[in-house]
């Protein structure tokens, strides 16, 4: 190699020397921008994957199948034997959604007045899917319970059942009812 060209070499690796720490940040900040996009690209293939029949059940569906799986779960306490329970709901599934206001007002002389218009706030996801933005989903919650088991009849088990209950349901003890299967 020529001299020259060594030298014109030695003096743009120099001058890139100075610009490697931009050229890092730079650098940097273009994978930081591309990461975003691929975690949605996930969040959204997720969200599909994910069963929607907890979604399609209706209140008493749950409310059934939450028997069932307290059922069960109550039947493993020691000495309770076979058990069965039944919830009472106070109130069903609500869902809260996005809304936005638009306040106008009216200023003809002294007369102030205003109107105050509420919109729900819709996601459009394509040219044929438009979907309301939920900003909370509330779960039926239950007034009562009642359980009758055949162990019921010690007064420990009924304890033991009464705690598990309200653990698991939220409720008070004096809202669980224990009765002793015949």
């Amino acid at each position: 190699m020529k001299p020259e060209t060594k030298d014109k070499l030695k003096k743009v690796g120099e001058k890139l020397s100075k610009f490697k720490f931009p050229a890092l940040i730079l650098l940097l900040g273009l994978v930081l921008i591309l990461l975003p996009g691929q975690k949605e690209e996930q969040e959204q293939t997720t969200e599909q994957t994910q069963p929607a029949a907890a979604d399609g059940e209706t209140e008493l569906e749950y409310c059934a199948r939450m028997e069932t799986e307290i059922a069960q779960i109550l039947g493993r306490i020691e000495g309770a034997g076979q058990v069965q329970v039944m919830l009472t709901l106070k109130a069903g599934k609500t869902t809260q959604y996005q809304t936005d206001y638009d306040t106008t007002s009216n200023q003809s002389g002294s007369d102030l007045s205003g109107a105050t218009e509420q919109k729900t706030v819709i996601l459009s996801r394509g040219s044929a899917y438009d979907e309301a933005v939920v900003v909370r989903t509330d779960y039926p919650s239950f007034q009562g319970a009642l359980i009758v088991a055949q162990g019921a009849g010690n007064a420990a088990v009924r304890l033991e059942l009464v705690n598990a209950v309200s653990a698991l349901l939220g409720l008070g003890t004096d809202k669980i009812s224990v009765v002793k299967m015949k």
